[in-house]
């Protein structure tokens, strides 16, 4: 099982045993270079025993605190630091203070105590699935399959499912592989399993703050609080002994955390992909890099080359890669590493908390539209249509969009695709429905899109050894955004303002304003790779007959998103089903894109 995540900490492994429960660890040492953060990692009366991924940035303090009460610590680990605390506080007590991405297993021997806990929103991933005999868990699918108790069999419903939405980020493709719930912990003892889940972000809402702010918060007066909260965090997200770069693509997220991150480290380094053809992010980066006064390294990604790794990004990503920047984004992982770097700040959260996304201002103008013929043309919109359109209140308020979103929920998750109507029903202290449906677009894309994001980034940054970090998604951050007025977000058709405003101090106005590229590859380097469709194991997974897989072939030639998801879950099912290597699967289809 270690063997197969060696890519996730290459410096140092570890295996603890005892009695019935197994811990192992790979390390990828960033705090606490030396051999006093070797894991799995006990207490000194060998009581407590923690296998743990990620950072707590706030450890400094935590260990403070434990130092009053008489602890004493071997080195200077955020690992150790976190077993400390959760053995003389508690699990239930520690994990809802710690600040930081995480995934642990820590096991208290006191009382034969098993408690597996994942950070607020997820950055980091534990998985888990029980034999029948066995729990097994760990940070990737891969170590799963590695186990000889566990049978792999791929499950068809969910590859279906993958057609209609991106998965829930503890979904998996196997049968009897899920992942713990963001926010959550478990605790494993002789009596059963308990699931908890501390954070969620539906239920951290302060719904009287929220509506409150909405009333009497001035966008303007919340600059300064949003300026300082960003600074601190970047400040705690550079908390490490080895290497740290930034990933800066030219848009105001990462562009802003270079900026911030470079008042601290003069050395900083600027990343971006840079693909010859198309719209790029190169050139925009480097103008962005040369007003910060950081080094830009632009990271070329031919044709060939991101063919060659997409099936790398496949295999890492443990399913098929959905956004066409994964096999770039894994370039740039692996050019860093190449360098030295072992920690890349990321721009990744800003958008779902200070509402950058197109849509979400799609949403705010169409709701806005709404209400004004319903105000001056009443006899225009039924009452059907006004009750169906609280439904969903996201950007499609078309009958056949009230159509579609029912259709989602019946063959999705229904929970969670009818999270926008509960929220909606939640936040009428928002009067003005375009504000209401606006938040609401943003909190539902923190529950669907984001997860996949950072799903994305953990699985393809540690694919090279890399550990990527979200200087937006710091606990008091997410928290001072979800309770901002909207006009703190939107505002003279802007969205992000309450961002904006800030790096127009730092950044060139017009890499402020910018349209929102959204790491662009180009859709003709996947031209011709639907060919692999053909006799191939989607087809056969799915039940098409030859005819029906000609016509989505030649369908797919035309369609660059969804002909990358589909070859995508071929590529996956050729590595899985028939253990064809990565390199094997690229050489294939880079035949395909020259013919």
């Amino acid at each position: 099982m270690l063997a197969t995540i060696l890519h996730r900490g290459p410096d140092d492994s570890g295996v603890w045993l005892g009695g019935q429960l197994g811990l192992g660890h790979r390390r990828l040492a960033i705090l606490d270079l030396s051999p006093t953060g070797h894991q799995p990692m006990s207490t000194a009366d060998g009581a407590g025993v923690l296998a743990y991924n990620g950072e707590i940035y706030t450890y400094r303090t935590l260990r403070r605190d434990l130092e009053k009460a008489g602890i004493r610590f071997v080195g200077t680990s955020d690992a150790e630091v976190l077993l400390q605390a959760l053995h003389s506080w508690g699990p239930e007590r520690t994990i809802p203070l710690l600040n930081g991405m995480f995934a642990f297993a820590y096991l208290d021997r006191r009382n034969n105590t098993l408690w597996l806990a994942r950070d607020r929103l997820g950055i980091k991933h534990l998985y888990v699935a029980d034999t029948g005999r066995e729990l097994i868990f760990a940070s990737e699918v891969k170590a799963l399959l590695a186990h000889p108790g566990f049978v792999a069999k791929i499950d068809r419903a969910a590859l279906r499912k993958r057609f209609l939405s991106r998965p829930r980020a503890q979904d998996t493709l196997f049968e009897g592989i899920s992942g713990l719930e963001a926010g959550s912990w478990w605790k494993i003892d002789t009596g059963g399993r308990q699931k908890h889940r501390y954070f969620d972000v539906e239920g951290s809402l302060d719904m009287d703050r929220l509506i409150e702010a909405q009333r009497q918060i001035d966008p303007s007066d919340a600059v300064t609080a949003f300026r300082e909260a960003f600074a601190d965090s970047v400040k705690l997200h550079l908390a490490s002994d080895a290497p740290l770069a930034a990933m800066c693509s030219g848009g105001v997220d990462s562009s802003l955390i270079a900026a911030f991150a470079h008042d601290d480290v003069r050395d900083l380094v600027g990343y971006v992909a840079d693909a010859p053809v198309g719209a790029g992010e190169g050139d925009q980066a480097e103008r962005a890099g040369k007003h910060i006064g950081i080094r830009m390294r632009r990271i070329k990604v031919s044709q060939e080359e991101y063919l060659r790794l997409w099936p790398h990004a496949v295999r890492h990503l443990d399913g098929p890669a959905y956004h066409q920047s994964e096999p770039a984004l894994l370039a740039v992982a692996k050019a860093c590493r190449a360098d030295g770097i072992k920690v890349l700040l990321t721009g990744e959260g800003a958008d779902e908390l200070f509402g950058g996304y197109a849509w979400h201002a799609q949403t705010y103008q169409r709701w806005l539209r709404r209400d004004r013929l319903e105000r001056f043309f009443p006899m225009l919109v039924s009452k059907r249509s006004r009750r169906r359109a609280l439904d969903f209140p996201l950007s499609d308020l078309s009958e056949a969009g009230f159509h579609r979103q029912w259709q989602r929920a019946l063959a999705l998750d229904t929970s969670e695709e009818l999270a926008p109507r509960r929220l909606f029903d939640r936040l009428a202290g928002i009067a003005r429905r375009p504000e209401r449906a606006f938040f609401v677009h943003g909190l539902s894309d923190m529950l669907t899109h984001l997860p996949w994001l950072l799903h994305r980034h953990d699985h393809l940054g540690m694919a090279a050894s890399i550990e990527m970090r979200v200087p937006f998604l710091e606990n008091r951050l997410i928290d001072f955004a979800m309770h901002l007025p909207v006009s703190a977000k939107y505002r003279a058709g802007q969205g992000k303002w309450l961002e904006k405003a800030v790096a127009l101090e730092r950044l060139p106005r017009d890499i402020v304003l910018a349209k929102k590229k959204g790491f662009p590859m180009p859709s003709s380097y996947t031209r011709g790779a639907e060919r692999l469709l053909v006799g191939g194991l989607v087809a056969e997974q799915l039940e098409w007959t030859a005819s029906t897989t000609g016509d989505v072939v030649a369908a797919l030639s035309g369609l660059s998103d969804l002909r990358y998801t589909a070859v995508g879950m071929e590529i996956f099912l050729q590595q899985h089903l028939c253990q064809k290597s990565a390199e094997e699967v690229g050489e294939r289809l880079v035949s395909l894109s020259a013919g």
